[in-house]
């Protein structure tokens, strides 16, 4: 009885899963001029954020921050004013450097979370963070968090809980894990990009210059028909863009078959119209494995709860980018800034009995409202 009872835990624990931040490289430049193309201005609040967790109540508890996948937008970084697919470990690098440098209060941040005793942080690989499937800026992002990083390449299991950014189960952003870099005739190794982030990192930061919002309208089809009637000569100009972005991507690049292009063109087109909602997948991997109670995704930066079965469930914690809806039900420009929350169940006493079940953790999305403040910038 008294191993036992040493055996349980004796912390309060939690665990927090944020995803696609997009970090580039900074609000402004050196100048001060604005970057146009940072998706991530929510540095204080993320401070704030990282700071009640590691205060108060949570201070003598263990608690671990899962960042799930597209944290830093590797992809739409340039390489010396060059946006391109050649992306290489030493470029890679130079990219999490600068990231770091344009984000101190993000960086900070982590640094004081890690350092609290018996916290953590650990990382998903996502699509645009692809990356850091590469050791050298690993080290780099952990040295910025004054701590070692558990790195996980797709998913991370525990206590049940089943944690996957969610990249894999669409065609054209699926990451090819048995042959993640491409080695031959090639002086350095190189990024074996998908269809998909060739288009996020050659065509979709020239699309961005001009239209700061292109990748933030919901549902796409939409705005799609809204840019017709009401921007019609960015759309068709745009639409033609494209079209030659697709010819060149294949007919003349050889690393890409015609018809596996083709098919990778035609689905990006259909799960970016439809916004795939993951939860058919979900289902499907609680259904198949009967030590999984919970799921969660992030990519589709929707929040998303739903059920599967009795004790089954499926969260998505969305993201802390802007989203623009069309659709009546949503419509506006928002943020929320949301993630999952877990908590494991207290520690029983120690007259339980030995046959009892442990109960299992709580998940539940939450959205982060921050510190009161009278001010805030839209635009300087």
């Amino acid at each position: 009885m008294a191993e036992q009872a040493a055996a349980r835990p004796s912390k309060p624990r939690f665990k927090l899963v944020v995803s696609d931040f997009h970090l580039g490289k900074g609000r402004y430049f050196q100048d001060g001029s604005q970057n146009i193309l940072e998706d991530f201005v929510y540095d204080r609040e993320f401070s704030e954020f990282l700071y009640y967790y590691r205060t108060g109540q949570y201070a003598d508890a263990e608690v671990e921050l899962v960042l799930n996948g597209d944290i830093l937008n590797i992809l739409q970084m340039d390489t010396y004013g060059v946006h391109t697919h050649l992306v290489t470990e030493r470029s890679v690098v130079r990219a999490v450097e600068r990231i770091v440098a344009g984000h101190p209060d993000f960086f900070q941040a982590l640094r004081s979370f890690a350092s609290a005793p018996g916290h953590s942080i650990s990382y998903i690989v996502g699509n645009h963070d692809m990356g850091m499937l590469w050791k050298a800026p690993r080290r780099i992002f952990s040295e910025a968090c004054g701590t070692d990083i558990k790195f996980y390449d797709t998913s991370y299991k525990c206590d049940g809980i089943y944690i996957e950014h969610g990249q894999q189960y669409e065609s054209f952003a699926r990451i090819n894990m048995k042959r993640p870099f491409i080695m031959r005739r090639l002086p350095e190794p190189v990024l074996n990009l998908p269809w998909g982030s060739l288009f996020i990192a050659i065509m979709l930061p020239k699309l961005k210059r001009e239209r700061p919002h292109v990748d933030k309208v919901r549902p796409f089809q939409t705005f799609l028909i809204w840019t017709i009637i009401h921007d019609p000569f960015w759309g068709f100009k745009t639409v033609a863009k494209i079209v030659k972005f697709v010819f060149d991507t294949i007919l003349f690049h050889r690393r890409y078959q015609i018809g596996q292009a083709v098919r990778h063109t035609l689905g990006m087109l259909k799960e970016i119209s439809i916004y795939p909602n993951y939860d058919r997948i979900a289902f499907r991997i609680l259904d198949e494995n009967d030590d999984i109670n919970t799921v969660i995704f992030g990519h589709t930066h929707i929040t998303r709860y739903r059920q599967w079965r009795e004790g089954k469930e499926y969260f998505n914690e969305g993201s802390w980018n802007e989203v623009t809806g069309l659709d009546l039900s949503e419509y506006g420009t928002r943020t929320r800034l949301t993630y999952a929350f877990i908590e494991y169940p207290l520690p029983q006493g120690d007259d339980a009995p030995p046959s009892a079940v442990p109960a299992r953790p709580k998940v539940r999305l939450k959205e982060w409202r921050g510190i009161w403040k009278p001010d805030m910038d839209i635009l300087s």
